[in-house]
């Protein structure tokens, strides 16, 4: 008895109607499948199976929660330069950053800095004071640090598909 080789799994292109229940989805994922049914017009069955095969695919990987924390007041934007690294450092150093509940971007750049990230914050106090730990913790690894402050936003989406 053989085994016949498995064809490798194709992802589908997303088509127009996918791209609808992404959208309702980023603005609130717990839209009931009913109101989602009907805003792109099919049965609740076919929304269903469409979500179930978008969670397959990867395509929707986690639905989350975004509580709004009326403590937080501000954040700044920090691009840092990364020098003398191992491989096992910059993990500890992107772990570090993972963990920590306040930073909500982290992202490698390309370009004149290596890291971007985003931290959150009471007042000026409170993110000095995780600037320096982090500072502190990761003087070895960096080599530049630059700050940007956000004083008025003009505009802010979310991703749409």
């Amino acid at each position: 008895m053989t085994n016949k080789p498995q064809k490798p799994h194709k992802i589908r292109p997303l088509d127009v109607i996918d791209r609808k229940i992404l959208n309702i989805l980023t603005e609130n994922a717990r839209t009931k499948l009913t109101v989602i049914a009907k805003n792109v017009q099919l049965s609740v069955d076919s929304v269903k199976k469409r979500m179930e095969r978008m969670e397959r695919d990867g395509i929707i990987s986690k639905y989350i929660v975004r509580a709004e924390d009326p403590e937080i007041r501000m954040g700044v934007h920090i691009y840092i330069k990364m020098r003398n690294m191992s491989q096992e450092r910059y993990e500890e150093f992107i772990d570090s950053m993972k963990k920590n509940p306040r930073c909500i971007d982290l992202m490698a750049v390309l370009g004149d800095y290596d890291i971007y990230v985003v931290l959150l914050g009471k007042n000026p106090q409170d993110l000095d004071r995780m600037k320096v730990e982090i500072k502190q913790k990761f003087a070895d690894l960096i080599g530049d640090w630059k700050e940007v402050l956000v004083t008025k936003i003009y505009k802010l989406e979310e991703y749409k598909f």
